[in-house]
């Protein structure tokens, strides 16, 4: 198991503007290729912390996308290609080659669009559930996110406990690895100025915002340049008795492997999207499984 603290360090992108982003990288030093972790919308890098402590002596990133954990923040519209892109751009910052990927739910998205535009970088991905629509799917229409339920999410908090002990007896939060949720209360509340209070890293009406921006794009039609060996895990799938924003159903086209090459499936009826926060032992030995 794993033992080693992560450093933690800001990477600034370059997009050849003055207001560039810049990503909290954390790394985890050791051997062997790079694995490279991606969280999903509203999440951060640490949520993958119990996955790691189970990889042993493996050398590993997981990133804050932007307008989460630690790193820039931006004003919208955002967009699922703008996460991809920044991803990009992070790894040729990094200089990273060889590496083993995985990333869930809008990761998953976001190191797709990585794997299409810098396919000699990648040699195995692993997709928690990712985001991705059925082809017919018409773009989000865009409304207000103030009026949607995700921004009415509370926002502040006392601390880091409160969270904890409000969270662990509601769902979708009862359901997962109790440390997992500590991690996600842990590192996912900022200061509020000088109040003494806390808000989340991704404020409800940045999160709301993100998936209202949420598409393919022009992701599917760029498949088929992806040379990695890609796995794919799907969950349950939604049914019509699921509420809206039941967030639990899956989110991926079950059509997606058969436009990536070579690609695998693996169907877990018994999971729910959250699979990383639910059962990161699993996430971890399908980790391991991967050639390194």
């Amino acid at each position: 198991m794993s033992q080693n603290r992560p450093k933690n360090y800001a990477v600034r992108l370059r997009d050849g503007h003055k207001n560039s982003t810049a990503l909290n990288v954390y790394e985890w030093q050791g051997s062997g290729p790079p694995l490279l972790l991606v969280h999903a919308a509203g999440f951060h890098a640490r949520v993958w912390d119990k996955v790691i402590a189970q990889l042993g002596d493996r050398h590993v990133y997981a990133v804050d996308l932007r307008n989460h954990g630690l790193s820039d923040n931006s004003a919208p519209p955002y967009s699922f290609q703008l996460f991809g892109d920044d991803l990009v751009a992070l790894i040729e910052a990094l200089d990273l080659s060889d590496i083993t990927a995985c990333g869930h739910s809008m990761g998953g998205h976001v190191v797709l669009q990585a794997a299409s535009s810098l396919p000699h970088r990648f040699k195995h991905i692993l997709l928690l559930d990712p985001v991705i629509f059925t082809p017919d799917s018409p773009d989000p229409i865009q409304t207000d996110p103030a009026k949607s339920p995700i921004a009415a999410r509370r926002n502040q908090w006392a601390s880091a406990d409160e969270m904890f002990s409000r969270f662990s007896s509601r769902s979708p939060f009862s359901e997962w690895d109790p440390q997992v949720l500590r991690d996600y209360c842990e590192y996912g509340l900022l200061p509020k100025s000088e109040s003494g209070l806390f808000e989340l890293a991704c404020p409800p009406l940045c999160e709301a915002a993100i998936y209202q921006s949420s598409g393919n794009g022009l992701l599917l039609e760029q498949l088929s340049s992806i040379t990695a060996t890609v796995k794919i895990l799907r969950v349950k799938e939604r049914t019509k008795d699921d509420a809206p924003f039941d967030f639990r159903p899956s989110a991926t086209f079950k059509g997606l492997v058969g436009l990536i090459p070579g690609a695998t499936e693996n169907y877990l009826p018994q999971h729910t999207h959250f699979i990383p926060m639910e059962d990161p032992n699993l996430v971890a030995k399908e980790i391991d499984t991967l050639p390194r």
